[in-house]
């Protein structure tokens, strides 16, 4: 086979319910000139055997031992040799032009990174919940996507967003394979600060899944929050050395004071090197958020209380409650 122009790189663990779907959806792309790399890390499930199945001289899988998903990237990356990267999630599903119109994207911008339109979807793939966006727009300055992505949205940064021609990749580092929750935060930045600009490709679509059981505890313990922490003193870091304005510096505090109210009151010395980096940044006043209850106790208990009655609840199954919750936002925009 002759060296691709784009490479899908899909990092996959236990996920054998889902990868065929996706492959379908790596492989049907209207550009037929790509490669697909999937990385098993360690499965235990049917995920290899459902990748095996698969006839397209297109595909390559590579097997490694379980080192996480920043680990497995990483080497699809390294595995891969087209001149384009594209990131695919093993659960989540792409339009079959989505890859085609980000490169057109890039056409003309050899040192850019195409980004995309994106929703969340429960069910079914084909119908995702797309979100309207401030950052659904190029940018000649990425520092500016990076400044309205954290101010405005406040929303999605993942990997899986981005075309990246494979000298903007290298450049950026790739990603830290000591981050696992959030991982996404710090290569964002370090990827958009390694461009020139964004591109922005209207009609490329990424279907996000959502209210996977088990996904909301197992992004709550330790390992998870320290990743957490991490990710952000990486990404602030980035950020600063680049911009160190006042206004960067009052979205970093924000940033770390947004994880003080997570890492509260399960992580207190988490929360503590939270806070004295929020105070050496200036300071924060960004709110507790939460529904119509929390607000009512807010101004009564203090944010410390409410956590505390918050980590009281979880811990009594009230997790349960909140990803039904989840799931019925997202099926009413399906």
């Amino acid at each position: 086979m002759s060296r691709p122009t784009v490479s899908i790189v899909i990092p996959a663990y236990n996920v054998g319910r889902y990868i065929d779907d996706v492959l379908r959806a790596a492989l049907g792309q209207s550009l037929r000139d790509l490669e697909v790399v999937v990385v098993d890390d360690g499965s235990s499930d049917d995920t290899a055997d459902r990748i095996k199945r698969v006839c397209d001289r297109r595909l390559k899988y590579v097997f490694q031992e379980n080192a996480g998903q920043s680990a497995a990237i990483n080497r699809g990356v390294a595995e891969s040799s087209g001149d384009f990267i594209k990131l695919l999630d093993a659960d989540d599903w792409i339009h079959p032009e989505h890859v085609a119109e980000q490169l057109a994207a890039l056409a003309g911008h050899p040192n850019a990174i195409a980004s995309c339109r994106w929703g969340y979807f429960t069910r079914d793939f084909r119908q995702p919940a797309v979100q309207s966006e401030h950052t659904n727009c190029s940018y000649r300055d990425p520092m500016r996507w990076l400044f309205d992505s954290l101010t405005i949205d406040q929303g999605m940064m993942g990997g899986w967003m981005w075309l990246i021609p494979r000298g903007v990749w290298e450049k950026s580092g790739g990603y830290d394979r000591r981050l696992s929750l959030n991982n996404d935060f710090h290569f964002s930045i370090a990827l958009a600060l390694a461009a020139e600009s964004i591109q922005y490709a209207p009609s490329a679509i990424y279907s996000y899944r959502t209210g996977v059981a088990g996904a909301l505890s197992g992004s709550q313990g330790r390992s998870a929050m320290e990743s957490a922490l991490l990710t952000t003193q990486l990404g602030t870091d980035l950020l600063l050395a680049r911009e160190d304005s006042t206004e960067i510096r009052q979205l970093c505090a924000d940033r770390f004071q947004q994880w003080l109210y997570q890492f509260y009151p399960e992580h207190l010395d988490l929360a503590e090197i939270a806070n004295e980096r929020i105070q050496q940044l200036g300071g924060s006043e960004l709110p507790l958020r939460g529904g119509r209850v929390m607000q009512a106790l807010l101004p009564v208990l203090g944010w410390r209380r409410v956590r505390r009655l918050q980590h009281w609840v979880y811990a009594h199954g009230w997790q349960r409650v909140l990803r039904a919750k989840a799931r019925q936002r997202v099926s009413r925009f399906q």
